[in-house]
């Protein structure tokens, strides 16, 4: 007499879409360090193999995370303001996005020019540079140091830590820089030494984001100045 088996259920196919995903939480709680073929394998039960059908190695895979990120980029309606206005609303809009996956920001500098959506973003600021008086030259060179300047932003934010959601690590980090900025020799760095606390942590991020954005554009702004 043979036992009746339940048939055993098939195991969903990974798509590229999941597997993003999926790589996307794993940066976001373990730094970007930890996303690594192996890794995804491992958190998804299958082979390496099954990541290989879908990514050629790691470095591909860190290029769609960073695309990933640049498709979410949400520029707004940009047709009734005024260029300046206009060029921090697109700013704004990427260092929204990036402040929402960190530990991916600085590889969606080399990926900008290498999708569609990060193609999106650059016409974007070459349209309101241009707007403002840049030469196609100047707007190409200030785009370029616009993008770079928000990933900074957000990559080098005071107080952040590789691993994003670390918050031990991160207060531990934020100690240990302040107190060795405090052991500075005051008389040869007294403006460090006094600055040691805004130095080594962010107290209020949306103050900081608004203020760079705004030191972005009015340095953009005064580049397509006559001279």
């Amino acid at each position: 007499m043979t036992s009746a088996t339940s048939p055993r259920r098939a195991r969903t196919p990974l798509s590229r879409a999941t597997l993003i995903a999926s790589a996307t939480e794993l940066a976001d709680s373990e730094g970007l360090q930890a996303v690594t073929i192996r890794q995804l394998a491992h958190r998804h039960g299958v082979t390496a193999m099954a990541i290989y059908a879908h990514f050629d190695d790691k470095e591909a895979l860190l290029d769609a995370l960073g695309e990933a990120l640049l498709d979410s980029v949400q520029v707004p309606d940009l047709t009734a303001g005024e260029s300046r206005t206009n060029l921090g609303a697109v700013l704004t809009a990427f260092v929204d996005a990036l402040r929402a996956h960190p530990a991916i920001a600085p590889i969606t500098a080399r990926r900008i020019l290498e999708c569609d959506s990060g193609i999106d973003l650059a016409e974007q600021l070459l349209a309101q540079l241009t707007a403002l008086g840049h030469p196609i030259g100047l707007a190409a060179a200030t785009s370029h140091y616009l993008l770079s300047g928000v990933v900074a932003l957000v990559a080098s934010e005071p107080g952040r830590s590789c691993v994003p959601h670390d918050i031990e690590g991160q207060e531990q980090l934020i100690r240990s820089r302040r107190a060795r900025l405090l052991a500075l020799a005051p008389e040869r760095h007294p403006h460090v030494v006094a600055a040691a606390t805004p130095l080594t942590m962010c107290a209020n991020p949306d103050i900081y984001y608004a203020q760079g954005i705004e030191l972005l554009v009015n340095g953009a702004c005064a580049l397509g100045r006559p001279r």
